[in-house]
């Protein structure tokens, strides 16, 4: 089965240029594009699930060499 979808005229032509390139068809240039897009997201989602979530609380932030106290508090409170 096949849809109908509409693009731009410059996307066409920036399309026709990259089929051409790879030997192939506008059509099956954007078929492989969206499949690659869609598989791209779906290992990037299931990656993401499988990482612990980034948390502060494990972090100790350094400090600069000659900060005040007073500076080390006003930037460790922009990460609270």
């Amino acid at each position: 089965m096949t849809r109908t979808v509409e693009i731009s005229e410059d996307a066409f032509e920036i399309a026709k240029r990259t089929a051409a390139i790879d030997d192939v068809d506008v059509a099956t240039l954007l078929e492989n594009l969206v499949r690659s897009r869609a598989e791209y997201l779906e290992t990037l989602s299931d990656v993401a699930s499988h990482m612990p979530r980034f948390s502060l609380d494990d972090y100790e932030m350094q400090r600069d060499p000659g900060e005040t106290d007073e500076e080390y508090e006003r930037r460790k409170s922009l990460f609270r």
